[in-house]
Protein backbone atom coordinates (compact mmCIF):
# COMPACT_ATOMS: atom_id res chain seq x y z
CA UNK A 1 0.00 0.00 0.00
CA UNK A 2 1.37 3.26 -1.47
CA UNK A 3 0.11 5.75 1.55
CA UNK A 4 -0.34 5.63 5.28
CA UNK A 5 -3.48 3.53 6.50
CA UNK A 6 -4.10 6.72 8.86
CA UNK A 7 -3.34 9.32 5.91
CA UNK A 8 -5.70 7.47 3.34
CA UNK A 9 -8.53 7.51 5.98
CA UNK A 10 -7.89 11.20 6.53
CA UNK A 11 -8.13 11.77 3.22
CA UNK A 12 -11.42 9.76 2.24
CA UNK A 13 -13.02 11.13 5.61
CA UNK A 14 -15.28 13.63 3.62
CA UNK A 15 -16.59 10.27 1.01
CA UNK A 16 -17.29 8.44 4.00
CA UNK A 17 -20.82 7.42 5.24
CA UNK A 18 -21.91 8.67 8.82
CA UNK A 19 -21.45 5.23 9.85
CA UNK A 20 -17.94 4.63 8.31
CA UNK A 21 -17.44 8.29 10.10
CA UNK A 22 -17.41 7.15 13.16
CA UNK A 23 -15.65 3.82 12.79
CA UNK A 24 -12.72 6.38 11.75
CA UNK A 25 -13.04 8.62 14.33
CA UNK A 26 -12.77 5.98 16.56
CA UNK A 27 -9.72 4.30 14.93
CA UNK A 28 -7.71 7.81 14.76
CA UNK A 29 -8.52 7.93 18.71
CA UNK A 30 -7.57 4.51 19.72
CA UNK A 31 -5.42 3.86 17.08
CA UNK A 32 -2.86 1.49 19.32
CA UNK A 33 -5.72 -0.13 20.88
CA UNK A 34 -7.79 -0.75 17.16
CA UNK A 35 -4.92 -3.48 16.32
CA UNK A 36 -6.09 -5.53 19.58
CA UNK A 37 -9.65 -5.17 19.11
CA UNK A 38 -12.02 -7.56 17.30
CA UNK A 39 -14.51 -6.84 14.63
CA UNK A 40 -17.21 -7.75 16.91
CA UNK A 41 -16.04 -5.26 19.38
CA UNK A 42 -15.03 -2.34 17.16
CA UNK A 43 -18.93 -2.45 15.69
CA UNK A 44 -19.86 -2.69 18.83
CA UNK A 45 -17.60 0.39 19.87
CA UNK A 46 -19.04 2.63 17.43
CA UNK A 47 -22.77 1.28 17.53
CA UNK A 48 -22.25 0.17 14.11
CA UNK A 49 -23.18 -3.92 12.41
CA UNK A 50 -19.88 -6.02 11.47
CA UNK A 51 -20.72 -5.66 8.29
CA UNK A 52 -20.10 -1.99 7.51
CA UNK A 53 -17.17 -2.17 9.41
CA UNK A 54 -16.10 -4.48 6.64
CA UNK A 55 -17.23 -2.55 4.06
CA UNK A 56 -15.20 0.46 5.35
CA UNK A 57 -12.28 -1.82 5.18
CA UNK A 58 -12.98 -2.56 1.87
CA UNK A 59 -13.48 0.99 0.83
CA UNK A 60 -9.89 1.79 1.60
CA UNK A 61 -8.93 -1.00 -0.77
CA UNK A 62 -8.45 -3.61 1.94
CA UNK A 63 -8.87 -7.31 1.60
CA UNK A 64 -11.18 -7.22 5.33
CA UNK A 65 -10.60 -6.03 8.94
CA UNK A 66 -7.36 -7.73 9.44
CA UNK A 67 -5.76 -6.42 6.83
CA UNK A 68 -6.99 -3.27 7.96
CA UNK A 69 -5.16 -4.07 11.56
CA UNK A 70 -2.25 -5.21 9.61
CA UNK A 71 -2.21 -1.58 7.86
CA UNK A 72 -2.68 0.14 10.94
CA UNK A 73 -0.12 -1.64 12.45
CA UNK A 74 2.39 -0.64 10.33
CA UNK A 75 1.64 2.89 10.24
CA UNK A 76 1.60 2.82 14.69
CA UNK A 77 4.83 0.81 15.12
CA UNK A 78 8.03 2.53 15.11
CA UNK A 79 10.50 2.26 11.96
CA UNK A 80 12.90 -0.75 12.76
CA UNK A 81 11.18 -2.16 15.49
CA UNK A 82 9.83 -5.78 15.76
CA UNK A 83 6.48 -6.91 18.02
CA UNK A 84 7.09 -7.85 21.15
CA UNK A 85 3.78 -7.86 22.93
CA UNK A 86 2.39 -5.62 25.11
CA UNK A 87 5.52 -5.19 28.02
CA UNK A 88 7.15 -3.40 25.01
CA UNK A 89 8.94 -3.96 21.48
CA UNK A 90 12.05 -5.38 20.78
CA UNK A 91 14.41 -3.02 19.03
CA UNK A 92 17.48 -3.34 17.31
CA UNK A 93 19.02 -1.46 20.14
CA UNK A 94 17.96 -4.20 22.88
CA UNK A 95 20.92 -6.31 24.11
CA UNK A 96 20.53 -10.69 24.49
CA UNK A 97 19.82 -9.80 28.38
CA UNK A 98 17.27 -7.29 27.60
CA UNK A 99 15.57 -9.40 24.55
CA UNK A 100 14.92 -12.24 27.00
CA UNK A 101 13.35 -9.98 30.35
CA UNK A 102 11.39 -8.81 27.65
CA UNK A 103 9.88 -11.91 26.41
CA UNK A 104 10.23 -13.61 29.95
CA UNK A 105 7.38 -10.22 31.27
CA UNK A 106 5.65 -10.78 28.32
CA UNK A 107 4.58 -14.57 29.18
CA UNK A 108 4.13 -14.09 32.79
CA UNK A 109 1.76 -11.23 31.55
CA UNK A 110 -0.08 -13.34 29.42
CA UNK A 111 -0.15 -16.38 32.01
CA UNK A 112 -1.26 -13.48 34.91
CA UNK A 113 -3.81 -12.44 32.99
CA UNK A 114 -4.93 -15.93 31.33
CA UNK A 115 -5.61 -16.57 35.22
CA UNK A 116 -8.01 -13.42 35.80
CA UNK A 117 -9.76 -14.13 32.64
CA UNK A 118 -10.70 -17.99 32.96
CA UNK A 119 -13.38 -17.86 35.81
CA UNK A 120 -14.45 -20.90 37.70
CA UNK A 121 -17.59 -21.34 36.51
CA UNK A 122 -16.78 -21.87 32.76
CA UNK A 123 -14.02 -24.48 33.95
CA UNK A 124 -16.51 -26.54 35.83
CA UNK A 125 -18.66 -26.10 32.89
CA UNK A 126 -16.38 -27.06 30.05
CA UNK A 127 -14.96 -30.19 32.61
CA UNK A 128 -18.76 -31.37 32.85
CA UNK A 129 -18.69 -31.89 29.50
CA UNK A 130 -15.60 -33.30 28.88
CA UNK A 131 -16.80 -35.82 31.72
CA UNK A 132 -20.08 -36.66 30.28
CA UNK A 133 -18.81 -36.82 26.46
CA UNK A 134 -18.71 -40.00 24.43
CA UNK A 135 -15.98 -39.03 22.89
CA UNK A 136 -13.93 -35.46 22.81
CA UNK A 137 -11.75 -33.65 19.31
CA UNK A 138 -9.32 -31.24 19.97
CA UNK A 139 -8.95 -29.15 16.80
CA UNK A 140 -7.07 -25.67 16.16
CA UNK A 141 -5.90 -24.35 13.22
CA UNK A 142 -2.39 -23.18 12.09
CA UNK A 143 -0.22 -22.21 15.59
CA UNK A 144 -3.06 -23.30 17.47
CA UNK A 145 -3.07 -26.89 16.11
CA UNK A 146 -0.35 -27.31 18.35
CA UNK A 147 -1.90 -26.98 21.16
CA UNK A 148 -4.97 -28.76 20.16
CA UNK A 149 -2.26 -31.75 19.92
CA UNK A 150 -0.95 -30.74 23.07
CA UNK A 151 -4.18 -30.93 24.57
CA UNK A 152 -5.17 -34.60 22.93
CA UNK A 153 -1.35 -36.04 24.04
CA UNK A 154 -1.91 -34.86 28.14
CA UNK A 155 -5.64 -35.81 28.12
CA UNK A 156 -4.59 -39.64 26.47
CA UNK A 157 -3.04 -40.36 29.49
CA UNK A 158 -6.21 -40.04 31.37
CA UNK A 159 -8.87 -41.50 29.24
CA UNK A 160 -9.01 -43.13 25.79
CA UNK A 161 -12.06 -40.76 24.68
CA UNK A 162 -9.64 -37.58 23.59
CA UNK A 163 -8.82 -37.74 19.80
CA UNK A 164 -6.94 -34.87 17.34
CA UNK A 165 -6.98 -34.05 13.83
CA UNK A 166 -4.68 -32.48 12.27
CA UNK A 167 -5.87 -32.12 8.44
CA UNK A 168 -8.38 -29.77 7.72
CA UNK A 169 -10.31 -32.81 5.70
CA UNK A 170 -10.55 -35.30 7.66
CA UNK A 171 -11.70 -33.01 10.17
CA UNK A 172 -14.65 -32.27 8.59
CA UNK A 173 -14.91 -36.04 7.91
CA UNK A 174 -14.91 -36.52 11.88
CA UNK A 175 -17.57 -33.30 12.60
CA UNK A 176 -19.65 -34.84 10.27
CA UNK A 177 -20.11 -38.34 12.02
CA UNK A 178 -20.02 -36.64 15.69
CA UNK A 179 -22.72 -37.99 17.79
CA UNK A 180 -24.49 -35.69 20.22
CA UNK A 181 -22.79 -37.38 23.21
CA UNK A 182 -19.46 -35.88 21.45
CA UNK A 183 -17.53 -32.86 22.33
CA UNK A 184 -15.43 -30.50 20.10
CA UNK A 185 -12.61 -28.51 22.26
CA UNK A 186 -11.62 -26.03 19.57
CA UNK A 187 -8.69 -23.27 20.58
CA UNK A 188 -8.23 -20.06 18.18
CA UNK A 189 -7.20 -16.75 19.67
CA UNK A 190 -9.70 -14.87 17.20
CA UNK A 191 -12.72 -16.70 17.00
CA UNK A 192 -13.11 -15.67 13.50
CA UNK A 193 -11.92 -18.00 11.18
CA UNK A 194 -13.42 -19.66 8.34
CA UNK A 195 -12.48 -22.57 9.24
CA UNK A 196 -13.94 -22.06 12.89
CA UNK A 197 -17.09 -20.82 11.83
CA UNK A 198 -17.69 -24.12 9.30
CA UNK A 199 -16.53 -26.61 12.23
CA UNK A 200 -19.08 -25.13 14.31
CA UNK A 201 -21.60 -25.04 11.62
CA UNK A 202 -21.12 -28.88 11.53
CA UNK A 203 -21.01 -29.15 15.40
CA UNK A 204 -24.45 -27.90 16.13
CA UNK A 205 -26.12 -29.28 13.25
CA UNK A 206 -24.87 -32.64 14.65
CA UNK A 207 -26.30 -32.04 18.27
CA UNK A 208 -22.71 -32.52 19.43
CA UNK A 209 -20.99 -29.86 22.16
CA UNK A 210 -18.32 -27.33 21.61
CA UNK A 211 -16.13 -25.48 23.74
CA UNK A 212 -14.26 -22.24 22.78
CA UNK A 213 -10.79 -21.83 23.99
CA UNK A 214 -10.72 -17.86 22.21
CA UNK A 215 -9.28 -14.24 23.41
CA UNK A 216 -12.91 -11.94 22.24
CA UNK A 217 -16.39 -13.47 24.20
CA UNK A 218 -18.05 -11.97 21.45
CA UNK A 219 -16.17 -13.83 18.67
CA UNK A 220 -18.78 -15.18 15.96
CA UNK A 221 -17.57 -18.28 17.14
CA UNK A 222 -18.70 -18.05 20.72
CA UNK A 223 -22.91 -17.79 19.52
CA UNK A 224 -22.21 -21.61 18.47
CA UNK A 225 -20.32 -22.71 22.06
CA UNK A 226 -21.43 -24.70 24.72
CA UNK A 227 -19.34 -22.52 27.10
CA UNK A 228 -16.26 -20.02 26.16
CA UNK A 229 -12.91 -20.12 28.05
CA UNK A 230 -11.31 -16.97 27.66
CA UNK A 231 -7.38 -16.45 28.18
CA UNK A 232 -4.52 -14.22 25.83
CA UNK A 233 -2.57 -11.63 25.58
CA UNK A 234 -3.20 -8.42 23.40
CA UNK A 235 -1.62 -10.09 20.47
CA UNK A 236 -0.48 -7.31 17.46
CA UNK A 237 -1.28 -8.08 14.09
CA UNK A 238 2.06 -8.90 12.89
CA UNK A 239 3.17 -11.31 15.57
CA UNK A 240 0.54 -14.10 13.42
CA UNK A 241 0.09 -16.69 16.71
CA UNK A 242 2.69 -15.07 19.32
CA UNK A 243 4.14 -17.64 21.66
CA UNK A 244 2.09 -15.51 24.66
CA UNK A 245 -1.03 -16.32 22.93
CA UNK A 246 -0.08 -20.65 22.87
CA UNK A 247 1.32 -20.17 26.57
CA UNK A 248 -1.85 -18.68 27.76
CA UNK A 249 -3.79 -21.50 26.06
CA UNK A 250 -1.68 -24.30 27.39
CA UNK A 251 -2.22 -22.83 30.94
CA UNK A 252 -6.38 -23.44 29.88
CA UNK A 253 -5.49 -27.08 29.33
CA UNK A 254 -3.42 -27.98 32.61
CA UNK A 255 -6.14 -25.79 34.53
CA UNK A 256 -8.71 -28.53 32.32
CA UNK A 257 -6.55 -31.38 32.83
CA UNK A 258 -5.88 -30.68 36.46
CA UNK A 259 -10.20 -30.11 37.19
CA UNK A 260 -10.94 -33.44 35.11
CA UNK A 261 -8.52 -35.50 36.84
CA UNK A 262 -9.15 -33.92 40.60
CA UNK A 263 -12.97 -35.29 39.65
CA UNK A 264 -12.10 -38.82 39.48
CA UNK A 265 -8.17 -39.65 40.26
CA UNK A 266 -8.76 -43.36 40.42
CA UNK A 267 -9.38 -43.93 36.67
CA UNK A 268 -6.91 -41.18 35.54
CA UNK A 269 -4.55 -43.04 37.30
CA UNK A 270 -5.41 -46.24 35.99
CA UNK A 271 -4.99 -44.86 32.57
CA UNK A 272 -1.60 -43.31 33.83
CA UNK A 273 0.22 -46.46 34.97
CA UNK A 274 -0.80 -48.39 31.92
CA UNK A 275 0.63 -45.80 29.60
CA UNK A 276 3.45 -45.45 32.22
CA UNK A 277 4.00 -49.02 31.75
CA UNK A 278 3.99 -49.56 28.32
CA UNK A 279 6.31 -46.08 27.53
CA UNK A 280 8.67 -47.61 29.65
CA UNK A 281 9.83 -50.84 26.93
CA UNK A 282 10.60 -47.04 24.81
CA UNK A 283 13.19 -45.66 27.27
CA UNK A 284 16.91 -47.53 26.56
Amino acid sequence: MEKNIVTLMLQEYDSFTRSERKIADYVLEHQKETQYISITDLSAECEVAVSTVSLFCRKLKLAGFNDFKLELARAVLPAGSIPGGPSGEITPADTPVTVKSKVLHTAQEALNNAYYMLTEREVSRAVDLLQNAGQVICLGQGNHSVVALAAWAQFSTTSPKFKTIQDSHMQTVVLSTLSTRDVVLYFSYSGATHELLEAAEVVRARGARLILVTRFSSSPASAYADTVLLCGPNEQPFQFGSSSALIAQLYVVEVLLSEFVRRDPEKAEHYRQSVGKALTQKCI
